[in-house]
């Protein structure tokens, strides 16, 4: 019985060396190295927690204008309510799927956020956390922020010497739960009072909204008329506060956090005692640097510190802090 290899017909010398060389230049190809992105902008996805808020808008405005002045492509997104997750993921996919080199983000609730923010990164797209930190810290190459910790221990700091040796009864008017930026804001300023948050008259989740805080504070001074110190976990909550206690005839100090031009007015106007500045704007414009320097492979800080100052009218012994003209000097939107 003939072989198989036999049986085959035989190709001429000359079809062989075509075919030889075709192999030759189809390996070649296959093992080149892939081509970089053509020349142009490259696309950077800012995602924020809410427009809602002031604060994301004043965020959105600065991205927006050092885009233009780099030169990049910036897609911008928001969730409709801070603590939508499910916005947040589905524009890391979009984002993804379109080819950005980069994704910054303020994730609303970090640990939920982050298994899509990793798949981004085994994807070899640089993540840049920016106002608010992701959890775990691996789910992001840079964090921009303003240290809330910091800022939230000295409102309490600033709270308990204000109260002057007066028994402090506390209205918590917290943001989004679960949010790292609530955990770190209140937990400092717990720790500057010196108190366990058990010991609090009354908790109440805002979601950083005006009029969730307006009713928080409304029903909470029915139940305890005597609230006299107040912390919101931003400048919306604390208005929202301050106009349930002018609507109640109560009187109360509010301590809080943002540093908006009109936040640092409820300062100099007696709406707040104090208030910590942030600069929403700065961290848009270092992340998009960062974002650009990735791009074009340099290495970029794992963290930067936007700063948080305290302004106040009644400053107190042993707690830092700038005049509220200096503040107006400093301050956003």
């Amino acid at each position: 019985m003939q072989s198989i290899a036999a049986q085959r017909p035989r190709v001429p010398r000359r079809y062989s060396m075509v075919a030889g060389a075709i192999a030759s230049i189809a390996v070649i190809l296959l093992c080149k190295p892939a081509l970089p992105r053509a020349a142009g902008p490259i696309t950077v996805g800012f995602i924020v927690k809410t427009l809602n808020n002031p604060y994301w808008a004043a965020m959105q405005k600065a991205a927006e204008a050092e885009a233009t002045k780099k030169g990049i492509h910036l897609i911008f997104e928001a969730g409709k309510y801070d603590g939508d997750v499910s916005t947040q993921i589905s524009d890391i996919e979009d984002l993804m799927a379109h080819g950005a080199s980069a994704i910054i983000i303020a994730p609303s609730v970090s640990a939920s956020v982050a298994p899509a923010l990793e798949r981004a990164e085994k994807a070899g797209i640089t993540v840049i956390a920016v106002d608010t930190a992701v959890d775990p810290a691996t789910a992001a190459n840079s964090f921009v922020a303003t240290n809330n910790l910091k800022g939230g221990t000295e409102d309490g700091q600033w709270a308990k010497a204000a109260m002057g040796g007066k028994k402090p009864v506390v209205a918590l008017l917290e943001g989004t739960p679960a949010s790292s930026v609530n955990t770190e804001r209140l937990g400092g300023f717990l720790k500057g009072m010196g108190m366990e948050k058990s010991q609090a008259a009354v908790d109440l989740i805002t979601n950083g909204d005006q009029t969730k805080a307006l009713n928080a504070m409304q029903n909470a001074l029915v139940a305890h008329p005597n609230i006299n110190l107040v912390w919101t976990i931003n400048e919306p909550a604390g208005f929202g506060a301050a106009v349930a206690l002018k609507r109640a005839g109560a009187q109360a100090m509010i301590v809080t956090m943002d540093g908006s031009c009109h936040g640092v007015g409820g300062v100099v106007g007696g709406q707040f005692g104090a208030d910590v500045l942030q600069f929403p704007a700065k961290m848009a414009q270092i992340a998009i640097e960062e974002a650009i320097g990735a791009s074009q492979g340099k290495k970029i800080p794992a963290r930067v510190d936007t700063g948080e100052p305290l302004t106040t009218l009644h400053p107190q012994a042993g707690v830092p802090g700038i005049a509220p003209a200096t503040a107006l000097k400093e301050c956003w939107g």
